[in-house]
Formats: structure tokens, C-alpha cells, sequence
């Protein structure tokens, strides 16, 4: 028997087994601010896809560097939260220039049957 068994369900108490917890909640929502950021300086170009790539890319070499030579769990966790939360905004905002392209091209698509259906239209 473990006792009541509140710490075995939550892990540690320390601030990496908290990271660790609520990790997959704090990379989502940077990267929906880092995406509602780009929207709202309407930064939504190539451009700023290619700089989230390249930001993106060097925080998962800075994290293979620091899980390679330091041993702080905490460290480790702060690493991943930073790689993950850029990629996370990488994909988001890729994800919002494809999605508007298609956008567009759906209105053209509808313009052209709409005007298409005007001049069949014989009345």
C-alpha cells in the first residue's frame, strides 16, 4: 500500500515534474499566441513561414545540445517547451497561408460558376 497515493498520480512536486505535466497545454497555447501574433500584424507570408522554420530549427539543436551535455530535468523541460512551442507555431501559421490560399482560390472557383450561371441565365 503507497498511502493516500496523491503524489504517485501527480508526480513530482518540483517545477520540471510540472512542466512535464502540463506540457502539451503550454505549447499549444504559445503557439496559438505566436499565431494570433502573426494574424494580427498580418505577417502571414512565406517569408515568416521560412523565419518560424529556421527559429524552429535552431531550438531543437539547442535542445539536442542541451540534452547531450547538461543533466538539469528542469533545463531539459524549458528546452522542450521553447523547440515545441515553435514548431507548434510553425505548423499553425504554414497551416493559415495554405488554408487562406485555398480560400481564395474556393471564391474564384464559386465567382466563376456564379458568373458562369448569370450568362446561361436566358430570361
Amino acid at each position: 500500500m503507497l498511502g493516500n497515493g496523491s503524489h504517485a498520480i501527480e508526480g513530482t512536486a518540483k517545477p520540471e515534474g510540472w512542466f512535464h505535466r502540463h506540457r502539451f497545454r503550454i505549447v499549444l497555447w504559445v503557439a496559438v499566441i505566436e499565431g494570433i501574433a502573426v494574424w494580427v500584424t498580418h505577417g502571414l507570408h512565406i517569408t515568416t513561414i521560412i523565419v518560424l522554420g529556421i527559429i524552429a530549427f535552431a531550438c531543437l539543436m539547442l535542445y539536442r545540445l542541451v540534452t547531450e551535455r547538461t543533466t538539469s530535468p528542469l533545463l531539459h523541460q524549458l528546452v522542450w517547451l521553447l523547440a515545441a512551442s515553435q514548431l507548434g507555431a510553425t505548423i499553425l501559421v504554414a497551416a493559415g497561408y495554405i488554408l487562406i490560399g485555398a480560400l481564395i482560390v474556393l471564391l474564384v472557383v464559386f465567382a466563376l460558376v456564379a458568373l458562369g450561371l448569370l450568362l446561361l441565365d436566358r430570361r
